[in-house]
């Protein structure tokens, strides 16, 4: 899966010891990790908090994550985490990803995920207005 990466938000990890396996590579659970933490920078940079969220009552929960791992990323590679908006729907929007070593020169992994919006008594609600202004693609 080789997404398109127009005006991508870009985020830059730099692998722990502490995110390692037993084989030395970074363990594949960690990269969920990486994409939460991308995408939290890349809502903060939108104007969107998690006050924002409590605010409108609506909290977004992952419905589907997907990663199709490449090549292994190892101590001390520096990880390029690149980041688009791909789907709005009326409950759901969702993300593509890609992770790429900078330090070795080659893509580690594509992802993507999906999300929907619940409010306070976890019902699905629409996306809020707010959120979609915020985030759809300029």
């Amino acid at each position: 899966m080789r997404i398109s990466m127009n005006h991508p938000f870009e985020h830059r990890i730099k692998v722990r010891s502490y995110e390692l396996d037993s084989f030395g590579h970074v363990n594949n659970a960690v990269y969920l990790n990486y994409l939460e933490e991308a995408r939290c920078e890349y809502m903060e940079q939108r104007g969107l908090s998690f006050d924002s969220f409590r605010e409108w009552q609506a909290f977004a929960f992952v419905v589907s994550a997907e990663i199709h791992y490449r090549s292994p990323a190892k101590y001390g590679d520096v990880l390029l985490v690149r980041c688009v908006f791909s789907r709005m729907r009326r409950t759901s929007f969702a993300l593509d990803y890609e992770i790429y070593n900078e330090t070795k020169g080659r893509l580690c992994a594509t992802a993507s995920m999906s999300f929907g919006f619940v409010d306070a008594n976890e019902k699905v609600i629409p996306i809020p207005a707010a959120f979609r202004e915020k985030m759809m693609p300029t």
